[in-house]
């Protein structure tokens, strides 16, 4: 009979080492930088600025909502904060939306 109690026992505690080993997915800030520049290559060549760069302080974490603020710069020295959020997170693939901060009010 102790065969039987072990067993529930151990998968017991298995269950609850399983739960405490969620990982936490992430983007590398290298590869938002890559998608950044990939974005707006296109419009900065076309508006004669090109080519594009961008710098992410840190790395993305694929939490929905989870935000970080880059920097994407043109050719001519022009500096344009981007705030890159998470959007959806399924599976290995994290999806994030990049678009500009907020302008204080009164601002240009």
């Amino acid at each position: 009979m102790r065969k039987f109690l072990a067993v529930p026992v151990l998968l017991g505690a298995l269950a609850l080492t399983t739960a405490a080993c969620e990982v936490t997915k992430t983007v590398s800030a290298a590869n938002v930088e890559e998608q950044i520049v990939a974005k707006f290559s296109g419009p900065f060549d076309d508006g004669g600025i090109g080519p594009a760069t961008a710098e992410c302080p840190e790395d993305l974490k694929g939490e929905v909502g989870t935000a970080i603020q880059c920097t994407v710069r043109d050719a001519k020295g022009g500096e344009y904060p981007l705030i890159v959020t998470v959007t959806s997170v399924e599976g290995d693939q994290v999806r994030f939306s990049m678009k500009e901060p907020p302008q204080p009010k009164g601002g240009e």
